[in-house]
């Protein structure tokens, strides 16, 4: 069979070699790339400082609002790590994820007396989009965007019984910047801010108790990173 006066076994033969040749020069330019100082995986691990700014609009008691009722939430601080794979040398994706923090809940304003409310712990998983800038010597700043799941896991009751607390989505807003120690190590510190709404429930001397908890923590990370 032929078209255009030309067998199509030629048309074939000539594509693949095309496709062959692209391939080569791909991965030349990728070996060439990574032979040139292009480290492709930067893992990092963290002391990360959890400080959180509460505040519980909506509490109900038995199907009623409390007034003056609102929440506490303790500062916590963890490990944490971060795994980031560069596609170009300025783009990058990162995963962030660590050991889970502990939150005491604690009754504020009519609430008070009531001590703690309930204990759990948490944890955020993040991705982020990063975009690393190369061009200040061993400086490098980066600004990060992307969407976390805060985890809450192990409930535990104090003053209200039958703690519970969904998990939620939320946006995850980074600045940070390294500096290079030698090829494949460097100093890391970020800030990152991820706000988020959830909803909690319990139960107080046998009525049930309602919440929305409005959350906004900053997440303050100093660590070490390695690259390779």
């Amino acid at each position: 069979m032929s078209q255009n006066g030309k067998p199509m076994s030629i048309r074939l033969s000539q594509f693949a070699a095309a496709v062959a040749a692209l391939s080569a020069f791909s991965a030349q330019a990728a070996s060439a790339q990574d032979a040139g100082g292009f480290k492709r995986w930067a893992v990092s691990l963290n002391a990360t400082r959890v400080s959180v700014s509460e505040d519980a609009p909506d509490i109900t008691l038995a199907g009623g609002p409390v007034p003056g009722s609102n929440v506490t939430i303790g500062d916590a601080t963890s490990a944490t790590v971060d795994v980031g794979y560069f596609f170009t040398p300025n783009v990058a994706a990162d995963l962030f994820l660590g050991i889970p923090a502990t939150a005491e809940i604690a009754g504020a304003g009519s609430l008070e007396p009531l001590g703690t409310l309930a204990m759990v712990n948490y944890g955020p998983v993040i991705l982020s989009a990063q975009y690393h800038f190369n061009n200040l010597g061993r400086v490098h700043p980066y600004l990060g965007l992307g969407v976390g799941r805060i985890v809450f896991l192990n409930e535990r009751d104090r003053a209200l019984a039958n703690f519970s607390i969904d998990d939620s989505w939320a946006p995850a807003a980074q600045l940070g910047v390294r500096y290079e120690l030698d090829a494949a190590w460097m100093l890391n510190a970020d800030v990152r801010y991820v706000p988020f709404s959830t909803h909690a429930s319990g139960s107080l001397g046998g009525a049930p108790v309602r919440a929305t908890l409005d959350i906004d923590p900053i997440l303050a990370n100093v660590g070490l990173t390695y690259r390779f």
